[in-house]
């Protein structure tokens, strides 16, 4: 059965106060692990092809980029930049349809450094996003970085941030699952669609509620539910340009913690 929906009672205030500030009251170790991603420069990751990277990827979606590594002297980049400019791209606008001839031009050009010049161009989309998204959210203002630092630990920064969005708990869990799912079919990621969260199962999530998700704006979930579903496709799809009836649901129906947590999310 549905659960009933519920109507959020935060104050007009609640949702004015700027979306760094949300990030940092709602999800202060999420928001530090965040900035460790803005500041991080995988060491095997050159500065011309971060500076790319950093710059087609949010460009792509129409947001501002992260800050870029000053480059040096070098006249041409080690690695071929439109190999690395296709690759950030195709990350940026789908990246479902990363196919198999981008795919391997893109391990061929970064050799070793793959793996983590691919991380970088995680960071490079993800983080424009969530900062557009809770702008408009909670009103525009200053995002304050630190500076780059080469790091060997990629993988590790990225596990951190990992880990403590996964420890947030202002949102039920069933509506996390559906989120997380939501996505996962978003981007056709075939492990994640195929797993399931137990605390959602045993909160009561069943195989018609996760049914509903491919068509949930005309489905018997809850407008909570909704409207944390069309903030996960915004997210996705449309970060620089949400619609305002999806705003106004999620301001109606969510609290300002579970919308900043749907948004790590």
């Amino acid at each position: 059965a549905p659960i009933l929906g519920r109507v959020s009672s935060q104050p007009t205030s609640a949702w004015s106060v700027g979306g760094a500030a949300a990030l940092q009251e709602h999800a202060p170790t999420a928001a530090a692990a965040l900035s460790g991603l803005v500041a991080l420069w995988p060491a095997s990751v050159d500065e011309i092809t971060l500076t790319t990277v950093r710059m087609v990827t949010a460009e792509g979606l129409g947001l501002p980029p992260l800050p870029r590594p000053p480059t040096g002297p070098r006249r041409s980049a080690p690695v071929p930049q439109a190999v690395v400019m296709a690759f950030a791209e195709q990350f940026g606008v789908d990246v479902a349809a990363i196919g198999d001839q981008l795919r391997t031009a893109w391990l061929e050009a970064m050799g070793r450094a793959a793996f983590d010049a691919a991380l970088a161009v995680y960071v490079a989309d993800l983080v424009p996003r969530v900062r557009s998204v809770l702008g408009t959210l909670f009103g525009r203002d200053e995002w304050v970085d630190a500076p780059l630092v080469r790091s060997e630990h990629a993988r590790l920064t990225m596990d951190e941030f990992i880990h403590e969005v996964a420890l947030l708990d202002h949102l039920d869990p069933v509506t996390t699952e559906l989120v997380r799912l939501r996505g996962a079919r978003q981007h056709h990621c075939r492990v994640c669609m195929a797993r399931r969260d137990l605390g959602a199962v045993r909160a009561g999530a069943d195989a018609e509620l996760f049914l509903a998700l491919d068509d949930y704006r005309r489905s018997t979930l809850d407008p909570a539910q909704q409207a944390a579903l069309a903030l996960t496709d915004a997210l996705i799809w449309t970060p620089a340009n949400l619609r305002a009836r999806d705003v106004e649901a999620v301001r109606a129906h969510l609290s300002p913690a579970e919308t900043v947590e749907v948004v790590l999310d």
